[in-house]
């Protein structure tokens, strides 16, 4: 995937997030087996949250990074997320809250940061949250450094290869709810799926757009 100057792909994901976004038909390709994509009707007492997905250039490419949860955690232990967490009262709103949340897993410090914009909100129904994803950008690789308590690890990845057409696919995940099939983005080792991966290809649309690439890959 061929990357333009940065600056120009910065400027065009702001106008694009202001746009009418890509939304449910982007998450309705990576919801899992058996998973709804909206909450049951008249329940109003959903957990609200927001994730930040950074993207800065790095020897030529544009990256973002991913960690790892915990095993032990109450809430989607194990799986591969964007930092990121629960609304708390004390919080101005969920921007402000995917920033906090960042800065606590993973060091990563709030004025570097600049907000382009969110996309779309995605209800979990396992954990009766709603993820508010926020698009952020640094003009380069921040210093990082995980909490131990709350990222087990830290990945950072390539646009290019995370959204390679070869690297979709479909397989088994077990949960503590059971086994089923998921779709999601396969980089070895990590498989990539759920909300995280609902978000990616909302994400990919909106960047293959601008890059004049086919938004039809997954």
């Amino acid at each position: 995937m061929i990357v333009s100057e940065p600056l120009h792909i910065k400027n065009s994901l702001i106008e694009a997030l202001q746009k009418k976004l890509p939304g449910e038909d982007a998450h309705r390709r990576m919801l899992p087996n058996g998973r709804k994509l909206h909450p049951e009707k008249g329940l109003t007492n959903m957990i609200q949250s927001s994730v930040l997905m950074l993207i800065f250039p790095e020897n030529g490419e544009l990256k973002t990074c991913l960690i790892r949860r915990p095993a032990n955690m109450r809430n989607h232990g194990g799986q591969i997320a964007f930092p990121g967490g629960r609304f708390e009262p004390s919080d101005n709103d969920l921007v402000y809250t995917a920033l906090r949340e960042s800065f606590e897993e993973i060091g990563l410090k709030d004025n570097l940061i600049e907000v382009l914009g969110l996309l779309t909100p995605i209800y979990i129904q396992v954990s009766n949250f709603t993820i508010n994803p926020i698009i952020g950008w640094c003009e380069r690789l921040p210093l990082l450094k995980i909490d131990r308590h709350e990222v087990d690890e830290l990945f950072i990845i390539p646009f290019a290869q995370l959204f390679h057409p070869t690297n979709f696919l479909s397989k088994e995940v077990t949960t503590p709810r059971g086994n089923f099939q998921a779709p999601g983005y396969f980089i070895e080792p990590l498989f990539i799926w759920g909300a995280t991966a609902m978000i990616l290809s909302e994400f990919k649309e909106i960047y293959t757009s601008i890059q004049g690439l086919s938004s039809g890959m997954i």
